[in-house]
């Protein structure tokens, strides 16, 4: 489907978002020069979704590092190319915006923020053949933008 760019400029890109400064622990995100950023209400979430991730990151670089491993010793048979990586979702409270965080095997951490939109439209729908009824459909889409790099600060 194409939208208009009309549509896209009045309705879709995002205003006032801004893009904090957010450290945790010795972790910062360093923002796409791309991206819109995010809503000031959603700092705090993307915080503590963040401090939740990385209380998992040495585990998740062990699995990484155990499945690269294996790649070289032949344990598994995994073509060459194979690089695999981890994906940590986070939904908000009605499923509207998440956030997704991969890390690959290098340790390269990336995250995407990802927003449902639904539009509502009117359908006609003709019953017993004489009478229309005005319907309602709510059509489902998404935007989705990387938000940055999460970066370690080795010097804090």
């Amino acid at each position: 489907m194409e939208i208009p760019e009309p549509v896209v400029k009045e309705h879709l890109i995002p205003k006032n978002y801004e893009k904090p400064k957010i450290e945790i622990g010795n972790y910062y995100l360093e923002w796409n020069d791309d991206s819109y950023g995010i809503y000031q209400k959603e700092i705090s979430e993307l915080k503590a979704f963040l401090k939740n991730a990385i209380s998992y990151f040495g585990i998740i670089f062990e699995v990484l590092s155990d499945l690269q491993r294996s790649k070289h010793v032949g344990k598994r048979q995994l073509h060459q190319e194979f690089n695999p990586f981890i994906l940590i979702l986070h939904h908000n409270k009605d499923h509207i915006i998440s956030y997704d965080l991969y890390m690959a095997l290098d340790g390269t951490t990336f995250i995407d923020r990802l927003e449902r939109i639904e539009i509502q439209r009117n359908e006609e729908l003709l019953k017993d053949g004489t009478n229309f009824n005005s319907h309602f459909t709510k059509s489902p889409f998404y935007l989705k933008w990387n938000l940055g790099e999460l970066l370690f600060n080795r010097y804090a």
